[in-house]
């Protein structure tokens, strides 16, 4: 290791700091806690299963987490837990709350 180098902090020019950068760029997780209850389509892959290759989940957003999304479908009344790791994407058939 050399002990002559200095490990500085990497700042832009344009940046105060990392964390402003992080304030305007909201992240999914952001997204989600501010459209509760709305209803959405969660298109996911498996890739590893020939049975579920691909699957549409729908529902109405009761809950979410940094890796996983809760959603109620009233008209089966069944609940679902997907991992987030398996979202190609998340479609909502009304406009987000930013």
């Amino acid at each position: 290791m050399n002990n002559n180098y200095n490990y500085g902090t990497y700042k832009p020019n344009n940046m105060n700091s990392y964390n402003n950068m992080e304030n305007n760029v909201p992240f999914a997780e952001d997204i989600l806690s501010k459209n509760k209850g709305k209803y959405l389509k969660v298109y996911m892959s498996f890739s590893d299963s020939k049975e579920w290759c691909d699957r549409i989940f729908e529902g109405y957003l009761e809950s979410w987490g940094r890796d996983y999304i809760l959603l109620y479908d009233k008209n089966s009344k069944k609940r679902y837990m997907v991992w987030n790791l398996y979202i190609d994407f998340i479609e909502f058939n009304e406009p987000l709350n930013m």
